[in-house]
């Protein structure tokens, strides 16, 4: 049995007035080992093989660096373990973890917090039903759940570990995470506080919300940077952008293999790679890459599309190296390409497909549906036409410097060349078999359709409301 000092001190005060009462105070301390033990009262009792010391009263018992309070405490000094009742609270190098009991394992250095567990470090807030405090580790593990909270972030977990040392929270089940603007659900999450990094995983959905804008995210995996209003996406990433107004909702969709989002002094910037997927009540688009900017301020929106991409508005479909396309209030109002552009548009009725090619392209959007494509230079095109039945008419093959195209809806009003016209008229019945451009392709199978993209997340993107 290792051996035990203990003393009993005994504070008699000096007599009243009256010398007819004294106020007696006891106050009892134990050392056993590398272990202090003090509180109002202490009984010691052998048990068989074990001897116990019963504290009572402003109980303090300190291990080294490591010091437990309470109201009432059992120490098992044999064995080196001690179960602290009401009100435990357990200090160590700056980390407060408060229970309404705990059970320590001197040897192992192992605290069990149960009933109303906090851990705090001036900073944080911790909670949770049970926590199993791994001193040396500086580690805390909370098995049946976890919420953290600090200036910036609200965690909650079905599962939990803190790491006090590096101040990391891991989080596992059913994970939700509230920072400024930004509400996720994940199935795990990392959250790195000294960087205000979240690395969330598996089923990722979340919200990102500032005034009458909302932007709806899910991925597998997301890297969130709450200082820098950063957010990276990976696993097939779907973004939905809504903004709406007193009359109409704006929706944007994007779908992609890695999205890279940061909203910054009221700009959200956005680039996306890979199978880059856009809709638009007023646009669809297919590209390899993708850069959107938006400002708060107006209500203009760029974006610009990289390798191959290709824009369908209705049934016109437009491609080239680079597109740039500006929107405003939602709506197409301009649009450009540079480098090998390519305007193609199928007449339903006769299933032939006009076509027009040059080097650039500028569009405008002018009224409702009026649209206007100059393209050049270097302009190239084929275009079939129609009697006044609706009737095919032959076919138009002609080039020049610079091919002016007015649209009304999907139906082409003109077709003006500026200078160094050359052409050919066939009539219907000697329209050489082939007649086409070089470089055309046709792909409306590949389009963006809105009921396509939310086919895989209509059903689960709004299934929490944050």
């Amino acid at each position: 049995m290792r051996a035990v000092a203990l003393w009993l001190f005994v504070i008699l005060s000096m007599p009243g007035a009256d010398r007819d009462t004294h106020q007696v105070h006891f106050y009892v301390h134990a050392d056993t080992d590398s272990v202090s033990v003090a509180g109002d009262s202490l009984v010691g009792t052998q048990v068989r093989e074990d001897f116990f010391q019963y504290i009572s009263g402003d109980v303090r018992v300190i291990y080294g660096p490591t010091q437990i309070t309470s109201d009432e405490a059992v120490r098992n000094v044999t064995r080196r373990r001690t179960s602290f009742m009401h009100e435990a609270v357990l200090i160590d190098e700056g980390d407060t973890l408060r229970a309404d009991s705990l059970h320590y394992d001197e040897e192992l250095e192992i605290g069990r917090a149960t009933g109303n567990v906090r851990l705090s470090d001036g900073e944080v807030v911790t909670r949770s039903p049970v926590g199993i405090h791994y001193v040396d580790e500086k580690r805390i593990e909370f098995p049946e759940g976890l919420r953290l909270q600090d200036s910036t972030t609200t965690l909650t977990g079905q599962n939990g570990l803190y790491r006090v040392d590096d101040k990391v929270a891991d989080l596992v089940g059913a994970v939700k995470m509230e920072s400024r603007d930004v509400r996720l659900i994940a199935d795990s999450l990392m959250h790195y506080r000294n960087f205000s990094i979240s690395l969330a995983r598996g089923s990722v959905r979340y919200l990102i919300a500032s005034g009458n804008d909302s932007t709806w995210v899910a991925g597998e995996r997301v890297e969130y940077n709450a200082e820098d209003s950063l957010s990276v996406i990976r696993g097939s990433p779907f973004l939905m952008h809504l903004a709406h107004d007193s009359l109409s909702v704006d929706t944007l969709m994007i779908q992609a293999e890695l999205l890279r989002m940061q909203d910054r002094a009221g700009n959200r910037h956005l680039n996306a790679g890979k199978r880059v997927r856009v809709w638009n009540h007023s646009l669809a688009a297919l590209a390899d890459s993708m850069i959107y900017d938006r400002s708060r301020e107006d209500t203009n929106q760029l974006i610009w599309l990289y390798g191959e991409p290709f824009v369908w508005m209705n049934d016109t479909q437009l491609t080239g190296d680079t597109i740039k396309v500006v929107m405003k209030d939602g709506v197409m109002d301009s649009l450009l390409i540079w480098g090998n552009a390519f305007i193609a548009q199928e007449d339903s009725s006769m299933k032939r497909i006009n076509q027009v090619k040059g080097r650039n392209v500028v569009s405008t959007l002018s009224g409702d549906s009026v649209r206007i494509f100059i393209v050049g230079p270097n302009a190239e095109a084929v275009y079939f036409s129609k009697d006044a039945e609706n009737q095919p008419d032959g076919a138009l093959e002609a080039s020049g410097d610079e091919i002016r195209m007015q649209f009304k809806g999907d139906s082409l009003q003109t077709l003006t060349f500026s200078t160094d016209i050359l052409g050919t008229r066939y009539p219907e019945d000697a329209i050489p078999e082939g007649l086409g451009l070089e470089g055309l392709k046709w792909s409306p199978l590949q389009k963006p359709v809105k009921g396509e993209l939310l086919r895989d997340f209509s059903t689960d993107i709004f299934k929490w409301m944050p």
